[in-house]
């Protein structure tokens, strides 16, 4: 019974790797830098967390008609800015830097306009962990019951 759950085991790892080369493969094209636009800003705002919080820049680009948002973390290293700086001063000499309407340029996957880069085009490694994460997540989680019921059959008394 064992040798049954190793062939299932290859086999998943198998399918699993296909699937991580055609994500891959398909977002490869992205790296060229050929899909872009022009986005916007559209918010500069404090979100506080656990942590303390952080400024956050929102904005919004289209593609095809369609509106996609995004947002990003900027270096909170600005002449002028120390520790001592209280966050309002800090957002405020953020939206300075990034007023309302201020151009972004925005990479994007053109199978899936959702994913995509600020400045300039992806690098392999960034194309690689896009393309790896759900399936490896998936991997794990089928390959655990499959590790459980495989103990339980070593468990078994003979």
């Amino acid at each position: 019974m064992t040798e049954v759950i190793h062939a299932i085991q290859v086999a998943i790892a198998v399918v699993i790797s296909l699937w991580i080369y055609n994500r891959f493969a398909k977002r490869w094209t992205a790296t060229l830098g050929d899909d872009v636009v022009t986005g916007t800003v559209t918010d500069v705002g404090y979100v506080a967390s656990e942590g303390g919080g952080y400024i956050s820049v929102s904005y919004a680009y289209s593609v095809k008609g369609t509106r996609f948002y995004g947002a990003f973390n900027p270096s909170i290293w600005i002449d002028g800015v120390s520790w001592k700086t209280s966050m309002h001063e800090v957002q405020d000499r953020m939206r300075e830097e990034y007023p309302k309407g201020y151009e972004v340029r925005v990479f994007y996957f053109r199978g899936s306009p959702g994913e995509h880069w600020l400045h300039k085009p992806p690098s392999k490694w960034a194309i690689f962990n896009k393309a790896h994460g759900l399936p490896l997540v998936i991997l794990v989680l089928t390959y655990i019951p499959l590790m459980f019921i495989n103990l339980l059959i070593d468990l078994q008394p003979r």
